[in-house]
Parts: structure tokens; C-alpha cells; sequence
């Protein structure tokens, strides 16, 4: 018998259609996953339906992180790094990863997905990438943990074949033994089929920690397999000094080199890079993973949102990992966008609409799945964040749909994923986060030598 969902009393439906129609009034009805109806005023009778009561909230598409890190969450607020640009930072966590194990990243990422999840993100990236003692279990454990979430995941699955000043050798795979792990984890979880909930792809860390060999290789392994790639690039200066003593080229000079300057990829950060690099993006049509809060709290600049946008590239958020960034709420990262545009480049740069595009429908596309995800549209699937139309931050607001990015951002009332309810009343249906928490406070003391 099919599934059927109502949801009805939408104070306002942000669909983010190609007309960018926000909808009064307004319900939609989601029949085995898939939104089968979209209306305005009366809700038809449905027998059999689960009826879920938005209470005048505001209906907007799941929102779609497209980068992160999510065991750093075991290690937010941590105070002998908290003045590091990007390089002392990271030197500065290597030693407390030695004592890691697969169980933490699988209880980082429940506190990683719970987080996400409150502030209405139905899909999400992570790019895990030091696996102390072997690569067993460490990515199992984030599928597990996703799975009992409900959430889309999508694991880029990083690697690191160099050591250096930062990453040492008990970090570092080695060429063969990466690309062999990376083929087991797509032969194990990437689906995909569409509305798919889990899907992988290759994401050496960075120039820096991997060789020319693996990024050719990983072009060569997506290409075959049809998988998409990531890494991080044009993140800081100083990756680009280093680039130019070691290679004698700039970072997007070593990833054309090795095959990796096309449609479907996408780097994180994006920040550093040149007119004709980042024409070169553009026509390419690759994604860059927009990392606002990050960017700010290790002074690494602003990203050209607006030139890449105009380029043609696909430009999506990402709260990156929760010791760069020491939250993951992703309603709060758009409005991070929306607010560092407006400081590099006037009050008029960038819009409210802007923004929630970038949460939703380029976060869809930057993974491949804006045919079927991004937007509520009929056919599309049910991934809906419903958020309280008002709260004690935006008591009074003229625009409630404007306030959701100008005013604090809250989280959602509900969340559905693929049809079915996830959040309710602001609450998990079937996790109870108090074991998961406790959990993972033990983690962290652990790894922190607390």
C-alpha cells in the first residue's frame, strides 16, 4: 500500500523552482517518497495519510552541506589552536588524532548529523580522511550512523599519500592502499540509483598531502566508475606559496594537470584563485563548496561567490568541520554567505534568495542531483525542512521568509526526508540523543587527555 504524506498549513512554501514561487497557505501531499501534489488553501482528503500540522510554518527544501569534517566536532572550541591560521591549526590537531578510532568518527558523525539535521539539512558531504591503524570500519561506522538518522549521505572519501610538516606517517595511506580502500567503499555503499540515500566519491585531501599519482589516479578510477571528486583548493595563501616553491604551479595548475579540472568536481573553499581561474571553473562547470564561517574564523578570505556564480560554476555551502567552524548548523552558514558577500561587496551583492539558493538547489546540483533534489516541485523527492515561522529572535519580523536568514537562526520544527518524518515538534521520532551525547563527551575527554 502506498506511503502518504500530507503536509499541510504552510504559512509560506519556499519551493525554489525555477520561478522562485513562495506559496501562501500552502500543502503538499509526498506519496512513496515522491511529492505527488502541491497546492494552496483546502488540503484534499486522503484516507490513509499521515497528516503532519506545519502550524503556519515556513516549508523551504532540505538544505545540502556540501563539505565537512565531522569528527572535528571532538575537538571544537580547542584552545591551544584558537588564534592558528589554517597550517598551525592543523599541525595543532595531529597529535590528538593518534589516539582516534573508528568508533569516535562513527559518534562524532551521530552528533555531526543530529546537528545538521535541527537546522534543516536533509543531505549531506563528509570528507573523512585520517584513518589511524587501517581503513576498516571508520567510513562503515559513518554509513551506520546515517542510516539510523535517516539522513542522504554522501561520503567523500579522502586520502592522503604524502607526508609532511603537518601530516605524518601513521596519517598517510600510501598510493595503492588508498585507492584500494576507496574502491571497497564504493563497491560496499555508493547507490546510484535515484533518491538514492548513500554515495561516495574520491577526495584526496590536498595537494599538499597527495602525490600527482593520486589525483590521477582517482580521475581515472571517477571516470570509470562515474563517480564525482572533491578536494580542497585555493584555500589560503599560503597553500598557493607552497604550491608555487614545491610544483612550481598554482593549486588549479596541479588538479588540470591530473584530470580533475571538469564537470563533477567540486573543491571546497575556493577562495584563492585568479580571473582566468576562476573563468576556467566556470567553464567547466565544476562546484566549489562555499565555507563562510570557516573562512572567518581562520582568517583564510572571501570567497568570490558572485564572479564563480557568473562564471557558470556551481557555487554550495558547507559548515566545514565543527573545530574550524565549532558548530554545523546550516541555516546559520547561509546566512554567513549572505552576510560576508555583503561585507566584501555592498548591501545590495547578495539577497536572501540568494542564499537559500545556494543552501538548496546548488547544493543539489554540486552533488549531481538536481533532477531530483533542491527544489519542491511535483516528481521531485519529499526532502522538506520546516521551520517555525517566528520565534523569540524574529518576534515582530515584516518578512518571515527573510527573517529566517536576517534574524538568529533557528532550528527546524520539522524535517522529512524521502517522505518520511524525521524531526517533529522539534524532535528526533526515534533517535534519543542523550546516549549519543554522553558518548560522545566520553570521546572527546578521551581525546582531549581530559
Amino acid at each position: 500500500m502506498p506511503q502518504t504524506l500530507l503536509i499541510h498549513n504552510l504559512g509560506y512554501l519556499v519551493t525554489m523552482n525555477d520561478d522562485r514561487v513562495i506559496l501562501r497557505d500552502a500543502y503538499i501531499v509526498a506519496v512513496d517518497g515522491r511529492i505527488e501534489q502541491i497546492g494552496t488553501g483546502h488540503p484534499p482528503a486522503l484516507e490513509g495519510a499521515t497528516h503532519l500540522d506545519a502550524k503556519g510554518g515556513i516549508g523551504l527544501p532540505g538544505l545540502v552541506n556540501t563539505h565537512h569534517h565531522m569528527v572535528q566536532n571532538l575537538v571544537r572550541a580547542w584552545a591551544p589552536i584558537a588564534n592558528e591560521p589554517l597550517y598551525g591549526w592543523l599541525k595543532g590537531l595531529t597529535p590528538v588524532w593518534r589516539n582516534a578510532r573508528p568508533a569516535d568518527a562513527q559518534v562524532a558523525t551521530e552528533v555531526a548529523l543530529a546537528e545538521l539535521m535541527l537546522s534543516g539539512c536533509t543531505m549531506t558531504v563528509d570528507h573523512h580522511y585520517v584513518f589511524v591503524g587501517g581503513s576498516e570500519g571508520w567510513i562503515e561506522g559513518q554509513f551506520e550512523a546515517a542510516r539510523q538518522f535517516g539522513i542522504r549521505f554522501h561520503s567523500a572519501r579522502g586520502a592522503m599519500d604524502t607526508t609532511s610538516e603537518i601530516y605524518q606517517e601513521w596519517m598517510v595511506e600510501g598510493l595503492d592502499t588508498a585507492l584500494h580502500a576507496m574502491e571497497r567503499v564504493v563497491e560496499q555503499f555508493h547507490d546510484p540509483s535515484p533518491g538514492s540515500h548513500a554515495r561516495v566519491a574520491l577526495a584526496p585531501v590536498a595537494i599538499l598531502s597527495a602525490s600527482a599519482d593520486l589525483y590521477r589516479e582517482t580521475a581515472r578510477l571517477a571516470g570509470d566508475r562515474g563517480l564525482r571528486l572533491h578536494t580542497h583548493c585555493g584555500e589560503t595563501q599560503a597553500e598557493r606559496e607552497r604550491a608555487l616553491r614545491l610544483f612550481g604551479k598554482r593549486p588549479l595548475d596541479v588538479l588540470r594537470s591530473a584530470g580533475w579540472t571538469r564537470e563533477g568536481t567540486w573543491l571546497a573553499h575556493g577562495i584563492h584563485f585568479d580571473d582566468a581561474e576562476v573563468a576556467e571553473i566556470g567553464r567547466h562547470r565544476m562546484g566549489i563548496a562555499h565555507c563562510p564561517t570557516c573562512n572567518m574564523r581562520l582568517g583564510s578570505g572571501v570567497c568570490r561567490v558572485n564572479d564563480l556564480r557568473k562564471s557558470g560554476a556551481t557555487v554550495a555551502l558547507g559548515v566545514d568541520g565543527s573545530a574550524s567552524n565549532d558548530s554545523g548548523h546550516l541555516l546559520a552558514e547561509a546566512r554567513q554567505a549572505l552576510l560576508l558577500t555583503r561585507v566584501a561587496h555592498g548591501a545590495g551583492a547578495m539577497r536572501v534568495s540568494d542564499a537559500l539558493e545556494i543552501a538548496t538547489r546548488e547544493g543539489a546540483k554540486c552533488l549531481g542531483r538536481e533532477k531530483e533534489l533542491g527544489s519542491l516541485e511535483v516528481g521531485k523527492w519529499a526532502d522538506i525542512a520546516v521551520f517555525p515561522s517566528e520565534d523569540l529572535a524574529s518576534s515582530g519580523a515584516h518578512d518571515k521568509v527573510e527573517a529566517l536568514l536576517f534574524c538568529l537562526p533557528r532550528q527546524v520544527s520539522h524535517l522529512i526526508v524521502h517522505g518520511r518524518v524525521r524531526i517533529s515538534e522539534g524532535q528526533f521520532v526515534d533517535i534519543d540523543l542523550g546516549p549519543i551525547l554522553e558518548r560522545h563527551r566520553a570521546a572527546a575527554r578521551r581525546l582531549q587527555g581530559g
